[in-house]
C-alpha cells in the first residue's frame, strides 16, 4: 500500500499566511489571487497589492515567466486554477454561469473544491473542451514535444471532454489525450513534481486560513496524530490549531486581617 507524502509543516491558524492565504470572493471569474515570480497580464507585469486583486477581463491573457514562476486564478468560489512556470491562458468569459478559459501554453492544475449550482466551468485546449462535473483535481498539459500528446490527468473527480461531436467521460485515475481521438489510459496517481507539491501546499494554506472551510469542506480530512490529508493531492500535512485561551479567572481577595 502506498502512503501519501507527509510534510512537516506547522500551521498556527490566524498566525501564518495573513497575505498569501486569505479567503477571497469575486462576482466574476478570473480574479488573480496569488503570484510567485514574474507574471504578465496582456504583456504587462502584474503586481499584487494587499487586499487588492486584479480582475481579468474577457479576451485578456495571463502568462508566467521562467524560473519557478506560478500564478493562482479564482475561476469561481471553490474553484482555483494554478499555472505552472512558462504557461499562458486566455480568459474567454468571466461569467460564473458559463466560465470559459483557454490554456494556450504550458501546464495548469485545476482544483475544484465545490461546484455551485448553476455554475459551469470549461477549459479549452486545442480542439477540445473540458467541463468539470465533480469536485476533484485535474492537471492539463500542452506538450512541448511535437511527437507527444496534450493530456489531462484526473487525480480525483470527473469531467466531460469534447472534440467535435465526440464526448468522453473521464474519471479518477484516468488520463485523456486532448486531441481529436480523446484516447483514455490509466496513469500513476502517485506521480508528483514541484508544481504538484506547490499546489498542494497552497490548497492546504487556504483551507487552514478559512474557519468556514474547515467547518464545511471535506477536501482536507483528519489523518490522525495531528495530520490532515488530501487524497486527491496524495499528501499529508501536520497542523496544530491555535486554540483560544480561556479568560482568566478572577477571584476576590480575602478580607484583610486586622491585628
Amino acid at each position: 500500500m502506498a502512503w501519501p507524502v507527509r510534510f512537516g509543516l506547522l500551521v498556527l491558524c490566524g498566525a501564518l499566511f495573513p497575505l498569501t492565504a486569505q479567503k477571497v470572493v469575486s462576482a466574476r471569474a478570473g480574479l488573480i489571487t496569488y503570484l510567485q515570480g514574474p507574471t504578465f497580464l496582456d504583456g504587462k507585469r502584474v503586481i499584487l497589492k494587499t487586499a487588492r486583486f486584479p480582475q481579468m477581463r474577457n479576451g485578456e491573457t495571463l502568462s508566467t515567466g521562467r524560473g519557478g514562476s506560478r500564478a493562482e486564478l479564482l475561476l469561481a468560489p471553490g474553484i482555483v486554477l494554478r499555472l505552472a512556470e512558462n504557461a499562458r491562458l486566455r480568459m474567454d468569459d468571466t461569467n460564473l454561469s458559463d466560465t470559459r478559459v483557454t490554456l494556450e501554453q504550458g501546464e495548469a492544475l485545476i482544483e475544484v473544491v465545490q461546484l455551485a449550482e448553476g455554475n459551469r466551468i470549461q477549459v479549452e485546449l486545442g480542439e477540445t473542451s473540458t467541463e468539470f462535473i465533480r469536485s476533484g483535481l485535474y492537471r492539463m498539459e500542452i506538450s512541448r514535444n511535437e511527437t507527444a500528446q496534450n493530456t489531462m490527468r484526473i487525480y480525483g473527480g470527473e469531467a466531460l471532454v469534447r472534440s467535435g461531436i465526440k464526448i468522453v467521460d473521464v474519471k479518477r485515475g484516468m488520463a485523456v489525450n486532448l486531441n481529436p481521438d480523446l484516447a483514455i489510459s490509466p496513469f500513476d496517481r502517485k506521480q508528483k513534481d514541484p508544481l504538484h507539491n506547490w499546489a498542494a501546499r497552497r490548497s492546504f494554506e487556504l483551507f487552514m486560513s478559512d474557519p468556514d472551510a474547515r467547518e464545511k469542506q471535506t477536501h482536507w480530512q483528519p489523518a490522525g496524530g495531528g495530520y490532515i490529508e488530501n487524497k486527491n493531492f496524495g499528501v499529508v500535512f501536520r497542523a496544530f490549531l491555535r486554540r483560544e485561551m480561556p479568560p482568566p479567572t478572577i477571584r476576590p481577595l480575602p478580607p484583610a486581617e486586622h491585628p
